[in-house]
């Protein structure tokens, strides 16, 4: 029996989305380094503001994964119809949900960063109040572009997310380096550099939604008009979602707390390994993004075995990304690590949690994490959520606490992280193999 995608399509799938992961890690990388250039008050508010906004980078994209599935779903089945009046719902969400958070925020903006940061010094709330009030404004597009990639993708299409995320990218850089070197305006300069790009982000996905050849975009007002029904199912989806990823980065902020308890050693080392966490992990970043549209299609369309088939397909495209990727970065880890400066003690430490850390990404890493959008996918996000959340309260957070107690330091931390994902295989690969998931209706 013929499969639903050739190779080739994966690969037009799969591609843009790696390079737009790479690129946004590399521009964003020389983003910071650009602000880290400003008065140190400047920093510390930019990066207070950051750990907020942190939290609608997350969100957004959570909340159109729903939107995503469902259209993946509708696309496969070819009901172009209810795929546009999903599109309409999903823009009328996520708009709504970024003003009704950027008009509050504005509104008791002061107040929230007294509450959020307290009595912090006159220079650095200036500077954070600056900088919030132009990433309030941000919000709205932020949520527009999320849209639009999350659309696009759902019918294959990863390349216009590229564009659209690159040129953003490169005009917050370009804005960076005008704004803040150019005219000297410091915080006032990167938040404008980083309006502009989610102004422009925004722009490319609604003038292609918007254009009469797109196959299924936004034809007409009627499309905006709220339907409950198709709310329900964006809702369902989309929610669980958010609060996967509102839980993930909380738990990350309690560990990052404990380790900021440890030596000075070890929270380098763990930085630095966090640096290189993220390099390694692009191209599975990138497989799980394409897992929705994937897998999404294949159940819209009726071949549940067509989707079992890609999602083991998708697992071992991770196994083979991460041998390459851990695997480059352990074989060159003494050049990487001296690019760092660290002490001798600290590139030990930092060493030995890479070892560490390449023995587990490449066996746990995939069966924890790349089954899960896959499962979503399908409309089985509750469980999803279920799984998420033990995995990061008793395995990451209590381990964590619990390990280090035990006179364990930074690799105790490490072993929890370990625990964690071992939970998460114990819900999700059991959830797969049992074909649960398959039964779940999202449409």
């Amino acid at each position: 029996m013929e499969r639903m995608f050739t190779r080739a399509d994966l690969r037009r799938m799969l591609v843009p989305l790696m390079i737009e992961q790479a690129l946004a890690m590399t521009i964003g990388m020389a983003d910071t380094v650009m602000v880290a250039s400003c008065s140190e008050a400047a920093v510390s508010g930019v990066s207070l503001i950051d750990s907020v906004n942190a939290v609608f980078l997350w969100l957004f994209p959570a909340l159109a994964t729903g939107g995503g599935v469902v259209l993946a779903q509708y696309v496969g089945r070819g009901e172009e119809q209810n795929a546009r009046r999903s599109v309409g719902q999903l823009t009328l969400l996520l708009f709504g949900f970024s003003l009704a958070v950027s008009v509050p925020f504005l509104l008791f903006r002061d107040a929230l960063l007294r509450l959020l940061f307290g009595q912090i010094e006159a220079p650095v709330m200036a500077c954070a109040r600056t900088y919030f009030t132009v990433s309030i404004f941000s919000y709205p597009f932020l949520a527009l572009y999320n849209v639009g990639a999350a659309v696009f993708r759902a019918q294959g299409n990863s390349r216009l997310s590229m564009t659209a995320s690159t040129a953003a990218n490169v005009l917050n850089l370009v804005g960076n380096a005008v704004l803040i070197y150019g005219f000297g305006l410091e915080v006032l300069g990167a938040g404008l550099a980083t309006l502009a790009a989610r102004v422009l982000g925004a722009a490319i996905m609604m003038i292609r939604l918007l254009r009469p050849d797109c196959r299924v975009g936004l034809r007409s007002l009627g499309d905006l008009r709220p339907q409950r029904e198709m709310f329900g199912r964006i809702l369902r989806v989309g929610i669980p979602s958010g609060l996967e990823s509102a839980a993930f980065n909380i738990g990350k902020l309690l560990v990052a707390s404990l380790v900021s308890t440890l030596a000075t050693s070890a929270i380098t080392a763990n930085a630095v390994m966090n640096t290189l966490q993220s390099i390694i992990l692009i191209p599975t970043s990138a497989i799980h993004l394409a897992a929705v549209p994937i897998v999404g299609q294949c159940l819209g369309a009726g071949r549940p075995r067509d989707a079992r088939y890609y999602t083991k397909w998708l697992v071992g495209l991770a196994y083979l990304c991460l041998l390459v990727t851990a695997g480059g970065t352990l074989l060159f880890s003494r050049p990487i690590l001296s690019l760092f400066r660290l002490t001798p003690e600290t590139a030990a430490v930092a060493l030995r949690l890479l070892w560490f850390y390449f023995g587990i990404v490449v066996t746990l890493y995939p069966l924890a994490f790349t089954i899960t959008p896959c499962l979503r996918a399908a409309g089985d996000a509750r469980f999803c959520l279920i799984g998420a959340m033990t995995g990061m309260w008793l395995g990451r957070i209590l381990c964590s606490h619990l390990f280090v107690s035990f006179g364990w330091g930074i690799m105790g931390v490490w072993l929890a992280i370990v625990a964690d994902w071992l939970i998460r295989i114990a819900f999700y690969l059991p959830r797969f193999c049992s074909g649960a998931w398959l039964q779940k209706r999202v449409i």
